[in-house]
């Protein structure tokens, strides 16, 4: 009988312990400020910015690489920068799509 209780003392022991530590954890974690300037700062406006479109567009036709190299003389902002990793991404996404095709039957991904 004594066995129990002393198990059940070590298990609330444990419970109270736990409990405690999670409260001091979120108490240290609370107690310091946050600057609410330094979250609305603004980027870099000299910074790389994706240009979406571009970044779509450079996906679109990476396979017509040769004639899509046109686009580069577009003089928007970020948009050959763009256009360029979606190129990248494009020939990723073709590479990751034919590996999935001819790895073989023992991984059924595509069915």
């Amino acid at each position: 009988m004594e066995e129990v209780y002393f198990i059940k003392f070590a298990i609330m022991r444990k419970i109270g312990l736990f409990s405690l530590f999670n409260l001091l954890a979120f108490v240290a974690f609370a107690s310091f400020p946050v600057e609410s300037q330094m979250l609305l700062t603004e980027a870099d406006p000299d910074k790389f910015k994706l240009d979406t479109l571009g970044f779509i567009i450079g996906i679109l036709t990476c396979l017509l690489l040769p004639y899509s190299a046109l686009l580069l003389f577009i003089k928007k902002k970020n948009f050959r920068g763009s256009l360029a990793w979606g190129w990248l991404a494009g020939w990723v996404l073709i590479l990751l799509i034919a590996l999935l095709i001819f790895i073989g039957p023992e991984f059924m991904f595509l069915y």
